[in-house]
């Protein structure tokens, strides 16, 4: 089974990059999803994350999430922290937090995302997807590093739950060309409560994965074991230091269903060298539609 990824450069010429789909159940159902998707355009064409000739400046982000929460709040006030030059992560949790209380859950949408108008609604997303490039930025910046990858979103996709039996499936290493399901909730996980030290998410948005859409994320390089057992042990003394907090939110230490990291559900099978394939990204830098 495989699909391709179509992007398009400026010129409107496209670059298709091949993948096979793994053979686990879980793999198997979410690409039956993706065959099933009605509209397979892509909805952000420009989430592609990290890639060397990123055109996303830190003034550019800066503007792009105050124009968002001008729009957000044109007839009330209701995010009162702005954007700056040189956020620290914590400045940056507290803007996400203004989206989970403004966006609601997706079963239980806020009062303001039900009632808000069309533009407001889309700066509201909009906002969101800069909140995550500036936290890519930022990591990307403070490492010295690129971590190039992309997030594939599709319209009113359908969630399915995950069974049990997936959960064995979760991982936190990164293989390039590795394609992982999306996280489909509105908050966040607990390995990226951790991650990014965030004091201000709010109990009822600490939400582990428990659906799958055909949405999904694909890494363009590599996370080693040594960086995951470093990460992991970071995180076992976090969980030690709240566990009486996590137990009464129904966290159990070592539950498989905290969902920690992502599911893998393909891989590409492009002939291309590494450098080859992220230096085309580069170029062909928008993401447009998946081919099976």
């Amino acid at each position: 089974m495989t699909f391709d990824i179509v992007f398009k450069n400026k010129l409107n010429g496209e670059y298709k990059l091949p993948f096979s789909v793994y053979s686990t159940d879980i793999a198997q159902r979410w690409f039956k999803s993706l065959v099933n998707q009605p509209d397979k355009t892509v909805v952000e064409k420009d989430r592609m994350y990290n890639f060397p000739t990123n055109e996303w400046t830190e003034e550019k982000l800066v503007f792009a999430l105050n124009f968002c929460i001008d729009t957000i709040n044109l007839y009330k006030e209701h995010i009162k922290h702005r954007a700056y030059v040189g956020m620290p992560q914590d400045q940056l949790n507290h803007l996400h937090h203004y989206f989970e209380t403004l966006r609601g859950s997706v079963l239980n949408p806020a009062e303001y995302f039900l009632n808000c108008t069309a533009d407001q609604k889309a700066a509201l997303e909009r906002y969101n997807v800069i909140i995550h490039r500036a936290e890519n930025f930022y990591h990307n910046k403070n490492h010295n590093k690129h971590f190039p990858r992309i997030v594939c979103r599709f319209p009113n996709r359908k969630r399915h739950e995950l069974l049990e039996s997936d959960y064995k499936y979760f991982t936190l290493a990164r293989k390039f060309g590795e394609v992982y399901i999306n996280y489909c909730e509105v908050g966040k996980p607990l390995y990226d409560v951790y991650k990014d030290g965030d004091s201000v998410v709010g109990d009822d948005n600490i939400r582990p994965l428990k659906y799958y859409s055909c949405d999904f994320t694909t890494s363009f390089h590599y996370r080693s074991q040594e960086r995951v057992e470093k990460f992991l042990e970071g995180m076992d003394k976090w969980w030690d230091d709240n566990e009486e907090h996590l137990e009464n939110l129904g966290f159990k230490k070592g539950d498989p269903k905290n969902a920690i990291g992502n599911i893998p559900v393909a891989i590409c099978t492009s002939g291309e060298t590494e450098e080859t394939i992220i230096s085309t990204l580069c170029e062909y830098n928008k993401m447009d539609r998946i081919e099976i």
